[in-house]
């Protein structure tokens, strides 16, 4: 009797295939050219590299790399095994992600990866009519500045300010967004009216983004004031609550700050000088899942909400 697995040819012996640990290490080896830089990638020393790849070369009894000094470089049989390892290694990436949408589609549960400021300000209010309209769905809302990795990670949808390229990924443009000073009301009765008069106050400034300040400061004319001091901080959250807190100017989000609540009473605008560059805050999704009806319901949601919050 034959008792071997329909899809495995019987006559191939499964210690034929190397183990994941070693592809992993030969794939990103090869394709960065670089024991190092592998190592960093997959967390592992590069000592640790070597010895799965000359593990591989032991067991197929051929060099897959020319070794250098300083550099090294794939052998012809390197490259032709580097092409049928990473196309491998993709079809089990696409498995585990169908799994993944599998078990999400399943349970009713939909992943939104968002900017702390624009969960706050516009995700958060708008929850109770998405519920309302989806009973059905689950939102999983993860607030982070970081870009959501949608090989690996379980996101369904991003939020993101800027766009930055990548293959298979759709960009839809939510709202167009300047740089707005902001401040505690305090600081107005202080006697600052005018952009001359932030020479006497400390500028908040969110860590990602050095260049707001400076480039607001010019388009205004007065890129020659030196503050009072400077706060750094790494949240768009934790910037206005500074700022509410009278600890100097922020630039907010224009025109998404005016739903920001509190704004007009503990957070106000010192003079009305909006910058003239602008960003784009950006919906990034799978272009695979463009007809996907769940996926549809959260576009038109968000869409919506960021409609009610600029009003």
């Amino acid at each position: 009797m034959n008792n071997s697995h329909p899809s495995m040819p019987s006559d191939l012996p499964l210690r034929a295939i190397p183990p994941l640990t070693a592809l992993l290490a030969f794939e990103r080896a090869a394709s960065q050219l670089s024991f190092r830089r592998a190592a960093r990638d997959l967390a592992l020393s590069p000592s640790a590299i070597s010895h799965q790849i000359r593990g591989l070369e032991a067991q197929f009894g051929v060099k897959l790399f020319v070794r250098g000094a300083r550099s090294v470089r794939l052998t012809p049989d390197g490259e032709r095994y580097l092409e049928k390892v990473s196309a491998a290694l993709t079809a089990l990436q696409e498995a585990g992600r169908e799994v993944q949408r599998h078990r999400r589609d399943s349970a009713g549960e939909l992943w939104i990866s968002a900017l702390p400021f624009f969960t706050s300000t516009v995700l958060i209010p708008a929850l109770p009519d998405f519920k309302r309209r989806n009973p059905e769905l689950t939102l999983r809302i993860e607030a982070t500045h970081q870009y959501a990795d949608f090989n690996s990670s379980r996101v369904d949808v991003a939020v993101r300010y800027g766009r930055e390229h990548s293959t298979g990924l759709k960009f839809e443009s939510l709202v167009e967004v300047k740089g707005l000073p902001v401040c505690s009301p305090l600081l107005i009765k202080g006697g600052m009216h005018n952009p001359e008069d932030l020479s006497r106050q400390v500028l908040i400034h969110l860590t990602s983004q050095p260049r707001a300040w400076p480039v607001w400061l010019k388009e205004a004319g007065i890129p020659e004031v030196t503050p009072r001091g400077h706060l750094w901080l790494d949240s768009v959250p934790a910037m206005l609550e500074a700022a509410e807190h009278g600890l100097g100017v922020a630039l907010a989000m224009a025109p998404l700050i005016k739903a920001r609540p509190g704004f007009g009473k503990k957070l106000v605008t010192p003079f009305d000088v909006e910058s003239s560059h602008s960003e784009t805050i950006y919906l990034v999704s799978r272009t695979e899942q463009a007809r996907d009806a769940r996926i549809g319901a959260l576009r038109r949601w968000i869409v919506e909400a960021v409609s009610h919050a600029r009003a």
